[in-house]
């Protein structure tokens, strides 16, 4: 484990709804995870998955660095669409 994934903190969920807990158990269930190692999992995917303004705003950056690109705002969202694609198929 490196020190980047060490735990830093402990995460408590207040008004959950019953029906979500119930999902995410059973989903853990099939995975033969327990239900805090799947929660994690997830969030840990949802987290390292860039948001569309972050994936602009790395653009943006880059752009102002090195001037013109000549990638459009589609390239963008296939490229963020792409990474998604990539970041789920090593989740399953």
């Amino acid at each position: 484990m490196g020190q980047e994934d060490e735990v830093t903190s402990n995460l408590t969920i207040r008004a959950l709804p019953a029906r979500v807990r119930k999902t995410l158990a059973a989903r853990a269930k099939a995975r033969r995870q327990s239900l805090n190692s799947y929660v994690v999992e997830e969030l840990t995917q949802l987290a390292d998955t860039p948001t569309m303004a972050e994936a602009i705003a790395k653009l943006d950056a880059t752009r102002l660095k090195f001037g013109p690109s000549g990638i459009t705002g589609d390239d963008v969202v296939a490229a963020v669409r792409e990474a998604r694609e990539e970041q789920a198929a090593r989740w399953d």
